[in-house]
């Protein structure tokens, strides 16, 4: 019998084994809220970054109980300011009381399409009842918290300044996001005001303070969560879209130069590219001023004595190393079609920084602009980020059309190495900064060629004088 049972599992497991299919895996277009991937979670000095410190919102934390000492009772608070809210409108005449039970009463009704948008494994344990207390109660009080922050006038959500900087970062976290779909039906206008919160909330309340009440996005697909409105602004509009397609293809191909694809990087740094002639400089901000930050405008221009290389602008604060782990973290989810472009741009920008003096070069060039730590800590930031990329795999020399984004940074890569390594290049860059390093030392050199030539005049009209 323990033979025959033996056999009967060994059959069971082989008959599961060959019908699986890949449509069990597959990779969605809306991915759900989860946590950060286990690549991840398993690095405690990436995953610090993941954790909120003084609220949460949604299921993953929200047992945490040194985060409901400190902003449990925030969320109620403006969860009841935001019925009050609610209830002005027309259809309840000032009644909190109506206006909590229709809200509470919605995410009753679409709690099924609701859960829906989260992780397995992050719902899990939860009954719907809970849930449904949890979502209204946090989605009421995000939503308040959108409409009235503003980082000139914390006292307007009742709290100090670094409690509203604290918890503004805390919502961009990857584990700390609600839906849109929830925050669009519990809105005032079911969902169209969004396109005003969600910019106030970014701009922590610059939006409000200059009048702003609508902005239309017309050319962006449907946002997921807070993350992922914030990721957008980064990426370029005519590659942001450019998701892989399901055979490995991608829409927006993006040809390389010959010869780019296989190339042997010699240069190590900024400073290995400065000696080379090659200067950087800052995206233009004078056509539009949203392009300056964006990750995709990354080029590079050779010329017969020097090259420019153009970065886009980067600021570093005590919010950078949460705001960026958060992107990569949610990148790198398993059911999120992207095409890796905040791994792209900071696997590129490792390979330009070693350490302090590299970011030095870059501030004083103007792309980098530090206002926390030193020079040393952000060359830190950004060689401690780059390691476990993803695309330190594909965004070296190998190319892939599963990631387009990728191209572009081996296609300046490429371009940087074919100027960096010619020889003749390299002479001329350091004769030019051996010799003419400072205004005085070309004046001097252009005094001397205009006194050897006057010098050759005069002897000249001395053998020769007019008659």
């Amino acid at each position: 019998m323990g033979e025959d049972a033996k056999v009967t599992s060994e059959e069971t497991r082989l008959a599961k084994l060959v019908n699986q299919r890949f449509e069990d895996n597959q990779i969605s277009s809306t991915p759900k809220i989860q946590r950060v991937p286990l690549f991840w979670r398993q690095n405690p000095d990436f995953y610090k970054y993941c954790i909120p410190k003084m609220i949460s919102f949604g299921p993953i934390h929200h047992h945490n109980e040194n985060l409901k000492k400190q902003g449990q009772h925030l969320k109620s608070q403006w969860a009841s300011l935001y019925i009050e809210e609610y209830s002005k409108l027309p259809l309840y005449n000032g009644n909190k009381q109506k206006a909590a039970n229709y809200l509470y009463g919605v995410v009753r009704d679409n709690i099924g399409e609701l859960k829906k948008l989260f992780a397995e494994d992050v719902v899990d344990g939860y009954s719907d009842e809970e849930l449904i207390w949890m979502l209204f109660e946090d989605g009421c009080s995000l939503l308040y918290y959108m409409d009235h922050v503003d980082h000139q006038c914390p006292e307007a959500l009742k709290l100090k300044l670094d409690q509203l900087m604290y918890i503004w970062r805390d919502i961009l976290l990857l584990e700390n996001q609600l839906p849109v779909k929830l925050l669009q039906l519990l809105s005032k206008t079911q969902g169209a005001d969004m396109e005003y919160l969600l910019p106030n909330f970014m701009s922590m309340g610059e939006a409000k303070r200059c009048g702003m009440t609508m902005i239309t996005i017309t050319d962006t697909p449907k946002r997921i969560h807070i993350l992922d409105y914030a990721r957008w602004f980064y990426v370029d509009r005519d590659i942001r879209e450019s998701i892989p397609t399901q055979n490995g293809g991608n829409n927006n191909q993006m040809p390389l130069l010959p010869d780019t694809t296989t190339f042997w990087q010699t240069y190590k740094n900024i400073r290995d590219l400065k000696k080379s002639g090659i200067k950087v400089i800052k995206v233009k901000d004078d056509d539009d001023d949203d392009q300056t930050w964006m990750w995709h405008n990354v080029s590079f221009t050779s010329g017969w004595f020097s090259g420019k290389l153009t970065l886009p602008v980067f600021v570093y604060n005590d919010v950078t190393p949460y705001f960026f782990r958060n992107f990569i973290a949610y990148e790198m989810c398993p059911d999120f079609r992207n095409s890796f472009e905040c791994c792209c741009f900071f696997s590129f920008m490792d390979s330009l920084v070693d350490d302090g003096e590299d970011v030095k070069e870059l501030r004083l060039a103007g792309v980098i602009q530090n206002l926390l730590g030193s020079d040393e800590e952000l060359a830190q930031f950004l060689n401690d980020i780059g390691h476990d990329l993803p695309t330190k795999m594909f965004n070296q020399v190998y190319t892939t059309n599963a990631v387009a984004f990728s191209k572009k940074y081996i296609q300046v890569r490429g371009q940087i190495q074919q100027h960096f390594s010619s020889k003749w290049r390299a002479f001329l860059a350091q004769q030019l900064s051996t010799y003419f390093d400072a205004p005085w030392s070309l004046l001097a050199f252009l005094a001397a060629v205009a006194g050897l030539i006057l010098t050759a005049l005069q002897t000249w009209y001395t053998i020769h004088p007019k008659i």
